[in-house]
């Protein structure tokens, strides 16, 4: 019989529990038919990765009053969970179970330990789920609920930039970078009303490692839409002033990635309350991917005009 124990996880901690986490992606990929059975990930696929990563995780970590706990099952590390703490608001970031010991409850124990009481109007909590009955009914234990999909929406590269060409784009406002200042700036006036709560560092952290792509209005001079890209390809998060806002920065920012890495694939992160931005997707030829939700434990007022980050360990 396994004798589970728990501990806090530490920083030297962080590339063994991210090996964990990806065996388990891999395992729920081929449950649901996105990998083959005889799919093994290459030692330098994991390598890089890693490196591609590693900051964002760093920095999780790093937040005040979050929790990152560890399961061990003898001296195996069998499963994690990693929350991070933003104002009034705590989002699971990873929950993963080794294949080994999937089904043994080893979820549920991680998440009693980390959220032993339920959430309060002064405290909540937001998930990113899978999406399988099981894994949700765990969450909504813990006080969420669905509040959107968070749909992984994906296009072949090449395809993409043929039907982009084809396009004659309708936005009126082009597209510009943004220094760092002035980005983080945006971000902490334009990010609030659309998700509930603030996060500041975050995007402190994105200023120092990414780029930002914006829209302005030029009566105001203030931005009306804003889409984080890193040099490493990754898309989001974005934001608009309304729901169409999103839609050029997020194209500017796929037809940035797709022209200078050439991809074999481009793909970002969508909520379903995405209408505009999913419609134009859509026509584009994006399909989804890998179907999710959006679980929080309080009202998101503003996912319609909400693109998450990518990759996908926070809203």
């Amino acid at each position: 019989m396994s004798v589970l124990a728990f501990r806090e996880g530490r920083a030297s901690d962080l590339r063994a529990t991210f090996e964990l986490g990806e065996a388990a992606l891999d395992a729920s990929r081929k449950e649901r038919g996105l990998l083959p059975r005889e799919h093994q990930r290459a030692g330098d696929d994991l390598e890089a990765r890693w490196e591609r990563e590693r900051g964002l995780l760093e920095f999780i970590v790093a937040q005040a009053d979050g929790s990152y706990l560890i399961c061990e099952d003898e001296d195996e590390m069998v499963g994690y969970t990693r929350i991070a703490r933003f104002g009034k608001m705590d989002e699971l970031t990873e929950l993963w179970v080794a294949p080994s010991h999937s089904g043994l409850g080893v979820g549920r124990a991680l998440l009693e330990r980390c959220w032993p009481e339920s959430p309060t109007p002064d405290l909540g909590r937001v998930v990113l789920g899978i999406g399988r009955p099981a894994d949700l009914t765990l969450y909504t234990q813990f006080g969420v609920m669905p509040v959107s999909g968070h749909w992984h929406m994906r296009h072949r590269s090449e395809e993409y930039l043929e039907r982009r060409s084809q396009e004659i784009d309708a936005g009126p406002l082009p597209v510009h970078v943004l220094t760092s200042d002035r980005a983080v700036a945006e971000w902490k006036r334009l990010e609030p009303p659309a998700i509930g709560h603030e996060r500041p560092l975050l995007h402190d952290f994105f200023g120092r490692t990414r780029n930002c792509l914006a829209t302005i209005d030029p009566e105001r001079g203030e931005a009306k839409g804003l889409c984080w890209v890193s040099s490493d390809g990754d898309i989001g998060p974005a934001v608009g002033e309304e729901a169409q806002d999103l839609v050029p920065v997020v194209l500017a920012a796929l037809d940035r990635v797709a022209k200078s890495k050439e991809p074999e694939s481009v793909g970002v992160f969508c909520t379903t309350d995405s209408w505009w931005l999913l419609d134009r997707l859509r026509r584009l030829g994006f399909r989804v991917h890998w179907p999710g939700w959006v679980m929080s434990s309080v009202p998101l007022p503003g996912l319609d005009r909400y693109l998450p980050t990518r990759p996908a360990r926070l809203l």
